[in-house]
């Protein structure tokens, strides 16, 4: 179903099917993957990276979710066939072709990419490779709205293939090394359990972006992967009939998705804190809107108050690579929320007044815990036969000792308040009415 619109889209017909285009994009873009090798995810990230730069080059507004020009075809043949882009996508097509072609006759992807790819083959891909004829096929001449739904739907072919299961085991079945986790990327400090099938593991070599790696532990016929550091390994498994290799992409860790910071938004001048994976004493943590920010070896707590507005990256890293890597949101600290405790209607009687013996203030806000916002001091206007005017500390304003007789207001102005380290002033009174 999700290619019938674009076969239609290539065959002639009224240019009002073009105007549909966007919403076909997003129709594409709605399956998930769970990938079922590395390399298709390594193909389905440069494919994103692909879209950007072609959105760029379209002038793509994305407020708007509309480019200029989404009929003309200039830009897509400037892109795709005068450009690297093209040549890019013809050469991902071909290590994706000699993957699937090296897949046992038992592993069902083998076929399914011959299903999912015949036209590509048939194009430039299969047998004499032959790029130009590929770009002509495929992209010359069509519609810039229509090029980003063929980018989508390739995508979209990656996605179908990577969610096959691959290999069926059976007892006849050849050598074959398999990701069991079912990880299609890993972070920092994941593991998987690798493990042969139909041979054994005579010796493994494992290395990050060219260095040698000792992220792994052996245990028999299988072993333990857990990468330390972000970056792309290559896992060499030499067994006693074959020897497999496995390109495995590392992320650095994040936070913990269901721990992590309410939709990734702090404050300025507030502190946070974070439980984040334990990394050693030569870790070093950097935090772009704080740079006194801490972490706690030990615990894994991560402590920072930012002191500036906008995108903050916070990064973990040791000398060998990158371990950690997030951001977050810093939005400019709002002003609090005054309030009176157990005095909502802001009127009290004077015998509750006289029994109770003092009146509480709060400053409070729905975006943080209780505590953020500490009260300092704080005027205070007595309103009777005579005005009486005091300077309070604290948040308690004691009524022991007044006389309640005269007295008909009590007016709380100049309120003093300390978010972390940004203290602020507040002038607009309070007023309780006393009956």
């Amino acid at each position: 179903m999700y290619l019938i619109f674009l076969i239609l889209s290539v065959i002639q017909i009224p240019i009002a099917w073009l105007k549909v285009s966007p919403v076909i994009h997003t129709y594409l873009k709605k399956p998930h993957a769970v990938y079922s090798d590395s390399i298709l995810v390594i193909l389905s990230n440069k494919l994103d990276q692909t879209d950007s730069l072609f959105k760029k080059e379209l002038g793509y507004d994305e407020q708007k979710d509309q480019m200029p020009e989404p009929n003309s075809f200039t830009i897509t043949d400037r892109f795709f066939m005068d450009g690297t882009q093209g040549k890019n996508l013809f050469d991902d097509l071909v290590a994706l072709r000699n993957w699937a072609q090296q897949l046992p006759a038992t592993d069902e992807r083998k076929a399914f990419f011959t299903t999912l790819f015949d036209d590509d083959l048939k194009n430039g891909i299969g047998g004499k490779e032959d790029v130009k004829k590929w770009l002509q096929y495929r992209w010359k001449h069509v519609p810039a709205g229509l090029a980003r739904n063929l980018l989508e739907e390739l995508n979209l072919r990656y996605k179908l293939l990577g969610n096959k299961k691959g290999i069926t085991e059976t007892p006849s079945e050849e050598p074959k090394f398999t990701l069991m986790t079912g990880y299609s990327t890993m972070r920092v400090g994941d593991a998987a359990n690798l493990a042969t099938r139909g041979d054994k593991l005579v010796e493994l070599f494992v290395d990050r972006d060219g260095v040698s790696s000792m992220d792994y532990e052996i245990n028999g016929n299988s072993f333990n992967f857990k990468p330390s550091v972000a970056g792309m390994y290559t896992l060499k498994a030499k067994g006693l009939i074959k020897t497999e290799t496995m390109v495995v992409q590392v992320l650095p860790a994040g936070f913990p998705q269901k721990e992590a910071l309410p939709f990734r938004v702090c404050y300025t001048g507030v502190t946070y804190t974070q439980k984040i994976p334990l990394y050693d004493q030569g870790a070093r943590l950097t935090c772009e809107a704080d740079p006194e920010a801490t972490i706690e070896t030990k615990t894994g707590k991560l402590s920072f108050n930012p002191k500036k507005e906008g995108w903050c990256t916070i990064r973990i890293n040791t000398g060998e690579g990158i371990l950690f890597l997030d951001s977050v949101f810093v939005k400019p600290l709002p002003d609090p929320i005054f309030e009176l405790k157990n005095l909502p209607s802001l009127s009290i009687s004077k015998s509750r007044l006289e029994r109770e013996g003092k009146i509480e203030l709060q400053a409070i806000h729905p975006s943080f815990e209780e505590g953020v916002f500490e009260i300092k001091s704080f005027d205070v206007r007595w309103v009777g036969s005579n005005s009486q005017v005091e300077k309070i500390n604290g948040t308690q304003l004691k009524t022991a000792g007044k006389s309640m007789a005269q007295l008909q207001y009590i007016i709380i102005y100049n309120i003093e308040v300390r978010a972390g380290n940004e203290s602020r002033k507040f002038e607009k009174p309070i007023i309780i009415q006393l009956i």
